[in-house]
């Protein structure tokens, strides 16, 4: 652009000098002198420099996840939309880790809502109903235990002193009898005739009758005996071990119904929807991770470039995909220095032209300077221009020069 610049000068004065050929030669010196002034401040008003011609937006697409590349559903030179889905890997892992984190979060939702909703009232009667049934039990052997008492009358005691007593004497009339015999076999013991009864023989039968009265006097002391010393002791011990245990099943039961009708706690409650935030995170987590099996396209344009074919297995961070929108194109410069650098504004209006467009010409702004210098020989920095109109002829990477105006 400097070239071409200088020819452009020495054009002019050679027609100052033609046009001054019929003046004084001091006459032409002068005027030439002043155009040639003009010119050289009009070229300094000028910073050039070397550029590419680059999408203002443009990508590499990678997965960070390692595995198996599915499906691959773009190809170099289609147009995209901002959202479409480019590439997708299998993601059989992360859909049932998805599934179980949102079986998790149901579970702890559904407790959350069993904790904040309270006992509900069948559970209330029915641990009302287990304490009145406790306190029936205790009642039942609490009476059963009374009537070993309150079943002993004095009309009992009585009739067991009447049959002992009638007992006593029962048995006294017929040792009393036996003796009668036995003394009366000893008075006739020489006037006993062979083949007559002797009275011995009704003293058999006596004996047999005595024996039974012995029985039954001796069953009539001990009923009277068990009348007087009152109740079992072993069956008032027993009802009152069962008068125990209701009474402990009753305790635990009101205890129950105590609790029940306290709640709901908002300590539980908290711990539940602590347990219900968790859960969600660990399915936002889930979700995200599965997310990350899906490539999607992050702004609309054209595929540029596709690294892979369907079915390969990729790792975290291999190029897979290349798109940019080409729609936006700029140029940025390669070969701008720090000392033209600082000459340079945003805002400021800008020629572009093209190595391989030499009939080309496109007015545009500088839209941004680097703020440090870019890698490489000597020390450049990159400004940004962005064309009014983008010639539909200048693709990605072609060469362009810029002939910044830093003077307006």
């Amino acid at each position: 652009m400097r070239k071409r610049w200088w020819v452009w000068i020495a054009m002019m004065l050679a027609v100052v000098l033609v046009g001054c050929a019929t003046a004084t030669e001091e006459e032409a010196a002068s005027l030439a002198e002043e155009e040639l002034e003009s010119d050289v401040q009009q070229v300094a008003s000028i910073v050039s420099a070397t550029g590419e011609v680059i999408p203002a937006e443009y990508t590499v697409l990678s997965f960070t996840l390692s595995g198996e590349v599915v499906e691959l559903l773009v190809d170099v030179g289609d147009e995209v939309e901002a959202g479409d889905i480019l590439a997708q890997l299998d993601d059989q892992n992360q859909q049932v880790a998805l599934q179980e984190a949102e079986a998790a979060l149901a579970q702890a939702e559904a407790r959350l809502a069993l904790v904040s909703a309270g006992p509900t009232d069948e559970s209330i009667e029915a641990a009302e109903q287990a304490v009145a049934a406790a306190q029936a039990r205790i009642g039942a052997a609490a009476a059963r235990r009374d009537s070993l008492y309150t079943a002993i009358t004095d009309a009992d005691i009585q009739d067991a002193e009447t049959q002992l007593f009638e007992s006593q004497i029962f048995l006294e009339d017929l040792n009393q009898a036996m003796e009668d015999i036995i003394k009366l076999a000893e008075d006739d013991r020489f006037d006993f005739e062979p083949g007559s009864s002797h009275p011995l023989a009704a003293g058999e039968t006596l004996a047999e009758q005595i024996k039974l009265a012995e029985e039954q006097l001796e069953v009539a002391q001990v009923q009277l005996e068990d009348l007087l010393d009152g109740p079992d002791p072993d069956l008032v011990n027993l009802f009152n071990a069962q008068i125990g245990l209701a009474a402990a099943q009753r305790d635990a039961a009101q205890a129950r119904l105590d609790l029940l009708q306290a709640q709901p706690f908002e300590e539980d409650i908290q711990v539940s929807e602590a347990e219900v935030e968790q859960a969600q995170v660990v399915v936002e987590a889930a979700e995200a991770r599965l997310a990350l099996t899906t490539m999607t396209a992050p702004f609309s344009g054209i595929i540029t470039q596709v690294e892979i074919d369907a079915n390969e297995f990729v790792g975290p961070g291999q190029v897979i995909i290349e798109m940019a929108d080409l729609t936006t194109l700029r140029v940025e410069t390669t070969d701008l220095s720090e000392i033209d650098v600082a000459r340079v504004a945003v805002g400021d209006s800008v020629l572009v032209t093209f190595d391989a467009l030499p009939s080309v010409e496109v007015d545009g702004t500088v839209v941004r300077i680097a703020d440090r210098s870019a890698e490489g020989a000597g020390v450049n920095f990159t400004v940004v221009v962005e064309m009014d109109d983008v010639p539909t002829a200048v693709r990605w990477g072609m060469t362009a020069f810029v002939d910044i105006d830093v003077e307006n």
